[in-house]
C-alpha cells in the first residue's frame, strides 16, 4: 500500500496536487495535514494550497475519484520517493511526466500530464506496441476543454496536441480521458 502524508511548512499547491496524482496512480492513500491555529482558523498559505487543489479538482476530479491504478503508475524522467512528503522529488515533476488511473470497469484510462505541455505530447505507454498497451483507443478528450484534441495512436505511443483553451489550472496538470475501443 502506497501511503503519503503531506506535511511541509510551505508546500505550493502545484506540489501538493502532483503528490496527490502520484499517490492515486499507485493505489495509495493521500493525507493532507492542514495545521490550524488555536482558534481553528488557518493562515493564508494553507488557504492558497486548498484554493489551488479546489480549482484543479473542480475540472479534473473524475481522473482521481473512484479510479483505480492502471497497469503502470506512470512514465517520464522523474520519480517520487515513497513516504512522508518529499517536496524536492515532487518539485521536479513536470510536463514530461505522466501518471495513469483508470475507471473501475477498465473502459477509460486517464493520462495526467503533470504540467501544461507546450507542444505535441507523446505518451509511450498508450502505444500499440507498448508492454502496457491498452489496445485501440477510440476517442480522446481533455478534461476542462470544450474542443477535442488532435491525436493519433501508433505502435510507439499516443500523440496528442492540446486544444487552445483548458479550464481550471492546467499548469498544475492536464488530464486526458482515453476511451478504449468498443466501450463508449
Amino acid at each position: 500500500d502506497w501511503s503519503s502524508d503531506v506535511c511541509s511548512s510551505d508546500p505550493h499547491p502545484r506540489s501538493v496536487i502532483h503528490w496527490l496524482i502520484d499517490t492515486v496512480s499507485k493505489n495509495g492513500t493521500f493525507v493532507l495535514n492542514v495545521p490550524g491555529r488555536p482558534d481553528g482558523t488557518i493562515d493564508s498559505k494553507e488557504i492558497a494550497v486548498l484554493d489551488g487543489i479546489t480549482a484543479w479538482m473542480s475540472v479534473n476530479s473524475e481522473a482521481i475519484y473512484e479510479t483505480r491504478p492502471w497497469k503502470v503508475f506512470g512514465e517520464g524522467p522523474h520519480k517520487v520517493e515513497a513516504g512522508a512528503f518529499h517536496g524536492d522529488t515532487v518539485g521536479s515533476l513536470g510536463a514530461k511526466d505522466v501518471r495513469f488511473t483508470r475507471t473501475k470497469n477498465n473502459r477509460v484510462i486517464y493520462a495526467i500530464i503533470l504540467g501544461l505541455p507546450s507542444e505535441e505530447t507523446t505518451i509511450e505507454s498508450l502505444g500499440f506496441s507498448s508492454a502496457h498497451s491498452p489496445g485501440r483507443i477510440e476517442k480522446i478528450e481533455v478534461l476542462g476543454a470544450r474542443q477535442l484534441p488532435e491525436w493519433k495512436q501508433t505502435p510507439n505511443g499516443l500523440t496528442i496536441t492540446l486544444p487552445g483553451s483548458i479550464a481550471g489550472i492546467p499548469e498544475y496538470g492536464v488530464a486526458f480521458k482515453a476511451y478504449l475501443a468498443g466501450t463508449n
